[in-house]
């Protein structure tokens, strides 16, 4: 890695990975800069932000601290702790110690409406997930996540299935809806789910139910901490995706066709309606 590939690497480490999950690299040039900007939600902007560098201890030597605040409103501060050493002919390690104020448990305001509907604990699993995920704790954070997309699986298939309706869809790829609604195997549920979605959702031409594929096929029990974090982050990324998107598309065409319906409707009555003795055809 380049130091300026290693240092924006720092940076995201600072911003977005949870405590003591470990970046090691090899260092090329035996110093490497401390990153002076990360990138990062601000509670006060309520919008993620450039943050600069304000103070720094301890260089290079184990346990340090850094602050940055906000290049934007100048009045929001973090403080990340962090262990940072290079052994000898070994590859460095970098990782979060603790940080304040804490990695927040945000979620789109959109998805966390619909995770409220009805009154099954989704929301709160979904909250826990991304808790267990803050403090590296990723087995559990999957195992969280997973029960989530399983129990709101059936409205994605309802969501897909009506976009793959006005996508022009074979009648008969939608008629296993049912089926495959009632089915208690997620992974057939997912795998259908990825033989309707339309091509509007598929970016890069890539099918984003195959990632959550992955939650059911491979089994989690057979994954390490490390590896159980990366799948959550690709997987709640997909998961909210998908539900932000088909939420907004469905919602663009309810929209449409209730102003069609409108314009049909103004227009009937005023052929109807006599003006100057004639109607307005």
């Amino acid at each position: 890695m380049t130091q300026e590939e290693v240092m924006k690497a720092m940076a995201n480490v600072l911003a977005a990975w949870p405590l003591y999950r470990v970046f090691m690299y090899r260092d090329p040039d035996q110093i490497v800069r401390f990153p002076s900007i990360i990138s990062q939600h601000c509670p006060r902007c309520k919008r993620d932000q450039y943050w600069q560098l304000k103070t720094r201890d301890a260089y290079y030597v184990g346990h340090c601290s850094a602050t940055f605040t906000c290049r934007n409103c100048g009045c929001e501060e973090s403080l990340f702790h962090f262990y940072w050493v290079k052994p000898k002919d070994e590859p460095a390690v970098f990782f979060k110690t603790g940080q304040y104020p804490p990695l927040e448990e945000r979620i789109e305001p959109e998805l966390e409406k619909q995770l409220s509907v009805g009154d099954g604990p989704d929301l709160d699993f979904y909250r826990k997930a991304i808790r267990c995920r803050n403090f590296a704790y990723g087995l559990a954070a999957l195992s969280y996540l997973r029960r989530v997309v399983e129990n709101r699986m059936n409205d994605l298939l309802d969501l897909i299935a009506e976009l793959a309706r006005t996508s022009g869809f074979a009648p008969e790829e939608i008629a296993a809806l049912a089926t495959a609604k009632q089915s208690r195997t997620f992974d057939q549920k997912v795998a259908y789910a990825a033989t309707i979605l339309p091509p509007v959702l598929r970016p890069g031409g890539q099918n984003p139910v195959d990632l959550l594929h992955d939650l059911a096929s491979e089994g989690i029990h057979g994954r390490d901490e490390d590896e159980c974090l990366q799948v959550f982050d690709e997987s709640r990324s997909v998961f909210e995706y998908l539900f932000r998107e088909l939420r907004v598309r469905k919602a663009d065409a309810d929209s449409f066709l209730d102003g069609v319906r409108d314009l049909a409707a103004r227009r009937a009555r005023r052929r109807k309606a006599p003006q100057d003795g004639r109607s307005d055809a």
